[in-house]
């Protein structure tokens, strides 16, 4: 074998091994994930203390509520694991994972020691058909509290963050793209916002501790 062709096996090779399997990256996904979820729902139906009620500030004021924002809204939901899921290689998915573990940690602690809630506005009786079904969905499996930081925030950033890691030239469009969703949070009324700065800040600190694997 010539060094040329020993060279181009051996570049194949170290990046076959650093891609992780898109089964393993579902499991290990489903796996952070669908415990962040558990103990999101725990929290917000089982509060251990009283939650406190939070205020709406200007910004929330001028948004206003719309009906039409419960469709970003969900789409926010459903980039986070999309991103996640799209980073192939193993170094980034694996920091990615543990930037999202450590931020809902955060997250989590604020929810447990220090509840917040807000007065959501309840569904017109004059909303029907999917958007209606949609708000429905929310009510059902969403509570008023968790409000601060919202992990809806959270984990688009830290998602986004990851998969721009792998992919720079996508931050023309990813970042974007998450952003221009986030006002759904205050528009739909299930967070104030300082509670996307909050969650916007436990984002950072989780990019920040898994920063030396993410970012290299």
């Amino acid at each position: 074998m010539s060094p040329a062709h020993e060279g181009t096996t051996l570049s194949a090779l170290t990046i076959a091994q650093s891609r992780l399997p898109a089964s393993s990256r579902m499991l290990l996904a489903s796996a952070v994930i669908g415990m962040v979820t558990l103990v999101y729902l725990v929290t917000v139906h089982l509060p251990l203390r009283v939650p406190r009620p939070m205020t709406p500030t200007a910004v929330d004021r001028v948004i206003g509520w719309h009906a039409w924002a419960i469709w970003p809204y969900w789409l926010l939901l459903v980039i986070a694991p999309a991103f996640i899921l799209a980073i192939s290689d193993r170094r980034i998915f694996l920091a990615t994972l543990r930037a999202y573990a450590w931020s809902m940690a955060a997250n989590a602690a604020i929810w447990v020691l220090w509840p917040t809630s807000l007065a959501r506005r309840e569904v017109p009786i004059d909303l029907h058909g999917a958007t209606a079904a949609a708000w429905r969905l929310l009510h059902f499996l969403d509570g008023s509290g968790n409000c601060f930081p919202s992990a809806h925030i959270t984990a688009p950033v830290v998602a986004v963050a990851g998969y721009c890691a792998q992919h720079p030239r996508a931050r023309a469009w990813a970042w974007p793209l998450a952003i221009s969703l986030f006002p759904s949070v205050v528009a739909t009324g299930q967070h104030y916002a300082w509670d996307i700065v909050g969650g916007a800040g436990t984002a950072a600190m989780g990019l920040w501790i898994a920063r030396r694997d993410l970012f290299r």
